[in-house]
């Protein structure tokens, strides 16, 4: 966690106005006293964005603008991705799934480990810009006149799908990497028919200077056929037109595209993970969704202001964050508490000033042609690192932060945990300790059981006794008839000698 973290601490923007006091999180029993045991332990869990239950965590708005070498150079990896996914698909058998966190899209031209495979790669690569219409293809999106979005991208993706899978069937065939394919085959009629790009691309620069004040016809039209196409497949399944060949040449025929598209987020951000808090616990839905239909707890955290001014509740971390074991000696760190903001729109992220997970040898590849020359926008990344930084993580957070108006009545807070350096998808890397003295106290549910609360009265007994100290808080929610609201009250005889 370690530099990322400590920039996002210096950024102005999406910060919480709560000052020192106190954050709630709410938990089930089950997480408390159960599997995890997070109450003995004194755990924070970070959930991934698939375990929130908001099905647009992270999104963000990608937009793609970029020069002639940009586009030739996001083809290339189109082609080393789908050559990965093809021979795994050959290797692993028809019935192979392909996980959904698969990290292809991190394979690039510069990472082959043999000569053989670059020389394959070559292969694919001059056989797909072989066909003049797939060449053409960098050019036309060069001069788009608004930016490219993601249907538009899949749209023109799907057109030359088929001619580039054949690119790679071909070159696996001359190097005796599979059977060779009957003469007719459907995706050898592909490379040898025309990609009516030209005139797709004609019909909507024609329709953008007509109508400039509808910059978004080529979203519009791109959703469409995306949609039909999606409808297409769907249809295709439902009829087991495509069952024969199994699951795995479905992924690499029809599904490609789409997951490429999609995992190219990948290439921007690694992936994060976030522990929620709110600053009211008395609201009623909440509750209901999060602590567990009132059966579960709401923990009460003191809060800090760390160097920057910000609200914070401090973890431990040990030094094996930074790639070195020391477990015996935790260090106490200031995680900062970020506001989430409830808004229309996603932030937008300019795809090709934003590849941020790769070294900058491996950056300077999208940024050069094969003469070595320079993309226009390689000056926007690399002449102000420092402001190119900045701005990188502003957004990062922004995306981390940000969720429709209609989650607003949470008024959440979070805790955000990523890593440029360690593999944080093992659920046991996303726990971090706190310390006890940080609790101050815990709120049950109106429907927690007797058997929990006497559970959780005697751990923390035990605590308490172990660090001396008598100023623990219990309160119980109850609906209150007078505000016609779920309220707590503070259960004052709960004391420990």
């Amino acid at each position: 966690m370690a530099s990322e973290e400590r920039e996002s601490q210096r950024l102005g923007a999406n910060q919480c106005e709560v000052t020192q006091g106190s954050m709630y999180r709410f938990r089930s029993t089950r997480a408390l006293l159960g599997e995890f045991q997070e109450l003995d332990k004194q755990e924070v869990y970070f959930a991934s964005c698939n375990e929130l239950n908001d099905p647009m965590e992270g999104f963000k708005d990608v937009l793609w603008r970029g020069d002639l070498i940009l586009w030739t150079n996001l083809l290339n990896h189109y082609l080393v991705c789908l050559m990965d996914t093809v021979i795994a698909a050959y290797i692993s058998g028809p019935e192979h799934n392909f996980a959904d966190n698969d990290n292809f899209v991190l394979h690039t031209p510069t990472s082959f480990a043999t000569p053989q495979l670059r020389d394959l790669y070559q292969q694919i690569r001059d056989g797909f810009f072989r066909h003049q219409d797939a060449a053409l293809l960098p050019t036309l999106l060069s001069e788009r006149i608004s930016p490219v979005r993601r249907n538009e991208l899949l749209f023109c993706l799907r057109f030359v799908h088929f001619h580039a899978l054949n690119s790679v069937l071909t070159a696996l065939e001359d190097h005796d990497l599979m059977p060779v394919r009957p003469p007719q085959d459907t995706f050898r009629a592909a490379s040898a028919k025309p990609i009516a790009l030209r005139q797709m691309f004609e019909a909507l620069r024609a329709s953008e200077l007509e109508h400039p004040d509808h910059p978004e016809f080529a979203e519009v039209m791109s959703t469409i056929c995306n949609q039909q196409s999606a409808q297409l497949a769907i249809i295709n399944e439902y009829n087991g037109l495509l069952s024969s060949i199994g699951r795995a040449w479905q992924t690499v025929i029809s599904d490609f595209p789409e997951r490429y598209v999609i995992q190219l987020d990948k290439l921007l951000y690694s992936d994060w993970y976030a522990a929620c808090f709110i600053s009211d616990p008395d609201h009623a839905a909440m509750w209901g969704h999060y602590g567990d239909g009132h059966k579960g707890v709401c923990l009460k955290f003191r809060t800090h202001i760390n160097a920057s001014g910000m609200p914070s509740i401090t973890l431990l971390e040990t030094d094996e964050w930074a790639g070195r074991q020391n477990i015996a000696n935790p260090k106490a760190v200031a995680h900062q508490l970020y506001k989430v903001n409830y808004q229309e729109r996603f932030v937008e992220i300019d795809f090709f000033r934003s590849i941020g997970r790769f070294s900058k040898p491996e950056l300077e590849h999208w940024y050069k042609d094969s003469a070595g020359n320079l993309s226009s926008c390689a000056q926007d990344v690399f002449s102000d690192p420092d402001r190119w930084r900045k701005k990188y993580w502003e957004n990062f957070y922004i995306t981390a932060t940000t969720k429709l108006p209609d989650w607003a009545p949470e008024n959440e807070y979070r805790i955000i945990l990523h890593s440029l350096m360690q593999d944080l998808s093992g659920m046991s890397s996303r726990k971090l300790k706190y310390n006890f003295g940080d609790l101050q106290g815990i709120v049950f549910g109106i429907k927690t059981s007797s058997a929990d609360k006497l559970a959780i009265l005697r751990m923390i007994e035990v605590k308490c006794h172990a660090e001396g100290r008598k100023n623990f808080e219990f309160y119980q929610a109850y609906y209150s008839h007078k505000t016609g609201k779920i309220e707590n009250v503070r259960l004052g005889l709960l004391k420990f000698d």
